[in-house]
């Protein structure tokens, strides 16, 4: 049994008071009258409070799988049918956690020489997909493939003590830290490079025009799919502001329009249209894509934040099944100023990379949701704090000091890398920083022999398009870390999490180093007994690859 919208209202303890709820029980009954007048709902949340009443996890909770017209397709290609000549069309399989994923392999950085090349250059990125997709597998004891494994969206998945500018201290503010590097034992150091974004308030963001595009072929009907899916429109429409708009574009064989842009105030009307979410059919992603562009551009509010949300499994084998058809439409709409952010559901029949190139694209930031509690922080909080314009086209150079470092390694970021002579080129295609973000790359550092604790050994600068100033700069200096000093526990988790990640890659600098998962695993345990910030999470990780792996 399907419940309808009203009855998916009902108090959230933790935040709800009698008269939100009050006014979350008008705002249900006034349905999709228009402006205000009598029998309008009394105005919603104010900025920065959390909820109206709805029971968004219910929608997950009871979503009952085959809901469509019956026509599940689960593979990315099927042969053909009778009635074509073919043979016969197999019975769909739900997939298994393996099956038909699309991963592909950003490679592995090994270390360079500064005296050949003393500039390291690569665009900033907040994506954490690669982290999310880990998460589940190892969470039903399965190693992530090697192929998935990108280290900065494992360490930038973590929480981040970076410091934020101050008010009126521009957009971003850039910082260093170094310790030994634990898992190695020659005396090679590693150094952090942190850049965190100006904080926006709720009450001090822009207003939101958000378009989601909304898989609902055959192999999204699973509950973790388009049930979860389906929760995460209930959370924006839960949590946005009344000024903020939705609107919702669905695609399968087709795509097709299900809600005009729609302020958040009829809420109904928002509520009604997650019950129309029914799966069925295959997957034109390419058609969906191009009419949530067309509606958000027919709807685009040049004082507000234009977004566009794509939410799929990534599998297309109707149309255009890669980014290049529409590659240039999307980053098109990203410098005019609609972003596209790509969430993903499920595992098994799942296309990582293509989520993952479609969000670098459109100026956004890819993420993987696999648990309602990950939806509700994503579109109950992080995307509307984070989605305030604050770095366009971020990228970082560290320039290492010849004459003071044997030798360098940036971990990760092996797919976001720019051209050394491309750093000033504003033009050139970086990456976005929305407020709140933070970012970190981890360097190992060979250190040239006399070099002394503290010595400066390079810099590393950061530079971006500010959307209020232009072009805009800010560095910190790099220092070799003291072996006797302490280490922020941040930086000791960081290196731990991407310690675990490398690990899983096999990659190829990390053979023969002596350090082993029950290393990892007693390190995390330190940092998790004196309550460092996500040593908890990420010690489970460990606790689930040691399974798997035995």
């Amino acid at each position: 049994m399907t419940l309808g919208p009203l009855s998916r209202l009902r108090p959230r303890s933790r935040t709800l008071t009698v008269a939100a709820l009050a006014g979350s029980l008008a705002l249900t009954l006034a349905g999709c009258s228009g402006g205000p007048g009598p029998g309008e709902p009394e105005p919603g949340p104010e900025p920065g409070t959390v909820t109206r009443g709805i029971d968004a996890a219910a929608y997950v909770e009871e979503y009952e799988e085959t809901q469509g017209d019956g026509s599940v397709n689960y593979s990315q290609s099927l042969p053909g049918d009778s009635e074509t000549g073919g043979p016969p069309v197999p019975e769909p399989q739900v997939p298994g956690l393996l099956d038909d994923n699309t991963f592909v392999d950003a490679g592995t950085a090994g270390f360079v020489d500064p005296g050949e090349d003393a500039e390291s250059t690569f665009a900033l990125d907040v994506d954490t997909g690669s982290y999310g997709v880990a998460r589940t597998l190892l969470a039903e004891g399965v190693l992530p493939p090697p192929e998935s494994i990108r280290v900065e969206e494992w360490v930038n998945a973590l929480p981040s003590d970076a410091a934020a500018p101050a008010a009126g201290e521009g957009d971003l503010a850039v910082t260093s830290d170094s310790g030994p590097a634990p898992s190695l034992d020659d005396g090679t150091q590693l150094v952090r490079v942190a850049v965190a974004a100006r904080e926006v308030t709720p009450a001090e963001r822009p207003r939101v025009n958000v378009t989601l595009v909304v898989d609902t072929s055959g192999s999204m009907d699973i509950r973790s799919r388009l049930g979860l899916v389906r929760s995460s429109l209930a959370l924006l429409a839960d949590r946005l502001r009344d000024d903020d708009t939705v609107s919702v574009v669905t695609f399968e064989d087709q795509a097709r329009p299900v809600l005009e842009p729609t302020p958040v105030r009829q809420t109904q009307v928002i509520l009604d249209a997650v019950e129309e979410l029914a799966p069925g059919g295959s997957t034109n992603l390419e058609a969906g894509l191009a009419l949530g562009y067309e509606q958000a551009r027919e709807g685009y509010d040049e004082d507000a934040v234009n977004l566009v949300v794509l939410c799929s499994d990534g599998v297309a084998n109707v149309g255009a099944t890669g980014p290049g058809s529409i590659s240039e439409r999307i980053a098109e709409e990203g410098r005019d100023g609609i972003s596209l952010v790509t969430v993903g559901y499920g595992m098994g029949n799942y296309n990582d990379h293509l989520m993952e190139q479609l969000a670098d694209l459109g100026d956004g930031f890819y993420s993987y949701v696999d648990t309602f509690e990950e939806a509700e922080e994503l579109f109950g909080s992080a995307l509307t704090t984070t989605l305030t314009p604050v770095a366009a086209e971020a990228r970082t150079q560290v320039s290492f000091d010849p004459e003071r470092v044997a030798a360098y390694r940036l971990v990760g970021y092996d797919n976001r890398a720019i051209a050394d002579e491309d750093f000033e080129d504003l033009d050139v295609d970086a990456g976005e920083l929305g407020a709140g973000h933070r970012a970190s790359a981890l360097y190992e550092v060979r250190l040239a022999a006399g070099v002394e604790p503290g010595d400066p050994i390079g810099t590393a600068t950061v530079r971006w398009r500010s959307p209020d100033a232009g072009p805009a700069e800010a560095l910190t200096q790099l220092r070799a870390a003291d072996p006797e000093a302490p280490v922020a526990p941040s930086l000791e988790l960081a290196a731990a999490v991407a310690d675990l990640a490398q690990l899983l890659k096999r990659a190829a600098p990390y053979d023969g180093r002596p350090v082993t998962l029950d290393d990892v695993a007693e390190r995390v345990a330190a940092l998790e007994s004196v309550g460092v910030a996500g040593a908890e999470e990420v010690a489970g990780l460990v606790a689930a690859a040691r399974r798997a792996q035995s």
